[in-house]
């Protein structure tokens, strides 16, 4: 021991542990641990750090009447067990006012490692501002917070919608039980091209409670209105997942739709050809193709007491361009434009009751539900309670414009070696234009930080699908997910 600390000088280690010490126990006589969650609230109360974790482990167990392939490329279709979501962060406020969110994805790849981080300036509640990556101001199943969502998985209408992503926003509640947002905002973490999108997209949001308005205790009667336009781009890619011509060839998807509850990855997928290139410093380019999009929604939510009715219709459309270009002469020559236009109508509707008779009303705020608190923790042994319950049904669906046939493909042109086939309209034929999905769920809500849930998901395809794979599993025309998630929150 005495060689140990002759080698290592442990002096300034513990000299550093002290003042550790000494600081935390000077916060402790000027300022508190916050009295409910995980965190720390100045001596004033205008300051505050608070942990926020997100923890979300699923199982699943998928019936398709398809039967088993190694294939990587047929994996959405087989039993798995998933960490659906693990983040991690701060969150609190400086000088009462202003609030902020630092929240990072433990999960996937660097380019969403930042899941959430914005400031937002709210000396005036009526009219706030804020800039960062956050939810852009639509759809109401979208803002409510994953902790608190009522099905494992959002509908179909929210794989549609803008979601976390980097802008500004003006948003507040200019009176008791009305709200509003606008953001402008753009697509990804970075730039793809040089065409001076930025900004390009905005969203808006507007919502009324008119139970708030009229002062109706113990209900909700809330509607929303939203919209979602602009301007970005996507970059064609080519992959040779299966022998068909359109997994050969070089496209980007505009329009794509997964099963709920995270079943069959290409149910739909609209897709737009492009062309990829060997440019003289050697490596593979692609050319961005321009799309602009238009989505419009409608929300509405009805509770009393601890039974709530929600739902939301979602109208898309998307109109997406991309040049082809022989790139063999010295100077690039255009020789066409392939285009797609495309839409896509989702609905959802959904009814919930809480069994041991949670208000809804007391986990709605600012148009948005949060998490339910259980009247009774649940817990083992004397004083312990059964905690909240729930059951849950809905039904969701969507229908996509451009039917899916085997159809005609046109390719403009077929350059030499390291060049692509451009294709005008590819559209894939083993997808379906329509799907419709009900779910029936049963919830535990244990305490306000930890859930169990259990969903059954039955969805019927318009026609046939068949999974992408090598080895020719076949089409089904309905696909069965059990699931049950354990979740954990900070």
């Amino acid at each position: 021991m005495l060689e140990f600390n002759d080698k290592f000088n442990l002096k300034p280690l513990a000299a550093a542990l002290a003042a550790s010490l000494l600081s935390m126990s000077t916060w402790a006589a000027e300022g508190a641990v916050k009295p409910s969650g995980f965190g720390l609230l100045s001596a004033d109360g205008q300051s505050s750090i608070n942990i926020y974790g997100q923890f979300h482990f699923d199982a699943r167990s998928i019936r398709d009447g398809l039967g088993e392939s190694a294939d990587k490329d047929a994996a959405s279709g087989a039993d798995n067990f998933e960490i659906r979501r693990g983040r991690l962060g701060i969150a609190g406020t400086i000088a009462k006012d202003i609030e902020y969110e630092f929240i990072t994805n433990t999960l996937g790849s660097s380019s969403n490692l930042i899941h959430r981080a914005y400031v937002n300036y709210g000396y005036k509640k009526s009219s706030q501002f804020r800039v960062g990556r956050f939810k852009q101001p639509f759809s109401l199943e979208e803002m409510s917070s994953a902790n608190g969502i009522d099905f494992m998985e959002r509908s179909y209408g929210d794989q549609l919608v803008p979601g976390h992503r980097l802008g500004l926003m003006m948003h507040g509640e200019p009176i008791k039980g009305f709200t509003y947002g606008v953001s402008a905002y753009q697509n990804g973490f970075n730039e793809v091209t040089n065409t001076n999108n930025v900004g390009k997209s905005s969203a808006a949001r507007l919502t009324l409670n008119l139970a708030e308005i009229q002062n109706i205790s113990n209900m909700i009667l809330h509607v929303g209105l939203g919209s979602d336009q602009g301007r970005y781009t996507i970059l064609p890619t080519v992959t040779s997942d299966t022998g068909a011509v359109a997994s050969s060839t070089t496209r980007a998807t505009v329009l794509s739709f997964r099963t709920e509850n995270r079943g069959l990855a290409n149910a739909y997928r609209a897709q737009l050809s492009g062309d990829q290139i060997t440019p003289t410093f050697g490596g593979v380019a692609n050319n961005a193709a321009n799309v602009t999009n238009d989505l419009k929604g409608l929300e509405v939510a009805l509770a009393n007491g601890g039974f709530k009715f929600q739902a939301e219709y979602i109208k898309a459309a998307y109109s997406a361009n991309a040049t082809i270009r022989d790139y063999t002469p010295a100077t690039s020559v255009a020789l066409g434009t392939a285009a797609l236009d495309v839409s896509a109508d989702t609905h959802y509707y959904e009814f919930i009751y809480n069994l041991t008779g949670e208000p809804w009303a007391s986990a709605y705020k600012s148009g948005v539900f949060g998490t339910i608190k259980p009247q009774s923790n649940f817990g083992m042994g004397s004083g312990g309670g059964w905690g909240a319950w729930q059951l849950a049904f809905r039904i969701s669906d969507y229908k996509a414009s451009i039917p899916i046939t085997s159809g005609t493909r046109s390719n403009l042109e077929t350059f030499g070696a390291g060049v692509g086939s451009a294709e005008d309209n590819t559209t894939r034929v083993d997808n379906s234009q329509g799907a419709r999905t009900t779910t029936y769920g049963v919830n535990w809500i244990l305490n306000p930080n930890a859930r169990l849930m259990f969903n059954y998901a039955r969805t019927e395809f318009d026609r046939p699908v068949q999974y992408l794979s090598t080895t020719g599993l076949g089409t089904t025309n309905k696909e069965d997910v059990l699931s049950l998630r354990w979740q954990m929150a900070l």
